[in-house]
């Protein structure tokens, strides 16, 4: 059981890092294609990597996978907003026909969005086309069909409080289209942001509704611009930002507090922000120093550590050529090597060797 576990484990790693090499090469030939590869980027440690690992079936090197990481991530900040997730959401080469891009993920997403757009433009115009209808043929209808003249009555209400947000929903389709034409063209659409497309759909749609029922038709702001409220729907559904904009001045206008209050607070996330940063500065001075100081240390008892090894070496070399005076009487004694007072003091009696304390003894009768 454990060994079929260890086994399930190592495919899906094996899987995982062969998925980050595809990727990284991807990114890779992206960069060459708009000439924007880093320096420190080799193609031919990357597809050595690839018959290595894919074609012949050999294990990585942890130097090599250290090495493909490394690449991954300067490609990948290199090359924002394009990353290894829009690349394969634009390519062609994942659909069933060549050269096929309306295929990819990114494609299949532009069509949804084209028959969203086209479907609320269908619903727009069916609801214009029953209010001009009613408008023109409302005294016939309520004589020939008296009982259910007031449900159309209540069909051509709703249709005109729906129309705000249906051009909402229209202008917020047409963004989203923009945004998607853009993000195709770049190849930096990404599939995990498709709820913020859906989330911005839906914002589009209330602020058409929300702006209308704020403004009338008789200008915008301090213009003299003059809008309808289908207009001003769809602009609102365009830009949800002038939804926005409208709701801070309406609660600047009834409480004008309200406004020094956020800046009080922007004042304050501002000035945590750089207590912060300078703390970390400080922390980081602090950890530099405290890694000079260690490194300096230890340079230090290394050299103490080599003084004390050259200095013994120098006591034995001594006592060898005291030892060799003993049997050649006529060795001169100027010919013993001499030890400075530094390399003396820095040995221990217990460090000195037997030998150099026989021959310290013996020492003035070679002399004599």
């Amino acid at each position: 059981m454990e060994n079929t576990e260890l086994s399930q484990q190592h495919a899906q790693s094996t899987k995982q890092l062969t998925a980050l090499l595809a990727d990284t090469i991807n990114l890779a030939t992206f960069a060459v294609e708009n000439g924007r590869l880093p320096e420190s980027i080799s193609f031919s440690d990357l597809f050595r990597m690839w018959e290595q690992k894919v074609e012949k079936g050999e294990r990585l090197s942890e130097v090599d996978v250290d090495k493909l990481q490394y690449s991954y991530q300067i490609l990948e900040a290199e090359l924002a907003p394009v990353s290894a997730v829009s690349l394969r959401a634009t390519d062609a080469a994942h659909s069933k026909k060549k050269k096929a891009y309306l295929d990819s993920d990114a494609g299949k997403h532009a069509k949804r969005m084209w028959f969203m757009a086209f479907a609320i433009l269908g619903l727009i115009v069916g609801i214009n086309m029953y209010q001009y209808m009613f408008y023109l043929y409302s005294g016939d209808w309520a004589l020939k069909y008296t009982e259910s003249f007031g449900n159309l009555t209540l069909v051509y209400w709703l249709a005109g409080s729906i129309t705000p947000f249906a051009y909402g929903a229209f202008g917020a389709t047409v963004r989203l289209l923009r945004i998607t034409e853009r993000r195709l063209r770049e190849r930096s659409f990404d599939p995990r942001r498709l709820p913020e497309h859906l989330n911005r759909l839906v914002l589009g749609t209330l602020s058409g509704g929300v702006v209308v029922l704020m403004y009338s038709a008789g200008g915008v702001g301090e213009t003299d611009v003059k809008l309808t409220e289908a207009a001003l729907g769809f602009i609102a559904g365009y830009s949800i930002d002038l939804m926005f904009s409208l709701l801070d001045r309406m609660v600047k206008a009834i409480s004008p507090g309200t406004d020094k209050a956020d800046s009080n607070v922007r004042a304050e996330n501002i000035e945590s922000k750089e207590k912060k940063e300078k703390e970390a500065k400080m922390h980081l001075q602090a950890a530099q120093a405290r890694s000079s100081a260690s490194t300096q240390t230890q340079a230090q008892q290394s050299s103490a550590v080599d003084e004390k090894s050259f200095a013994k070496v120098e006591i034995e070399k001594a006592a060898s050529v005291v030892n060799m005076s003993e049997v050649n009487p006529d060795l001169s004694p100027e010919s013993i090597p001499k030890l400075t007072q530094e390399q003396t003091m820095g040995l221990n009696q217990e460090q000195t060797p037997k030998s150099v304390q026989v021959a310290s003894d013996s020492k003035p009768n070679v002399v004599a």
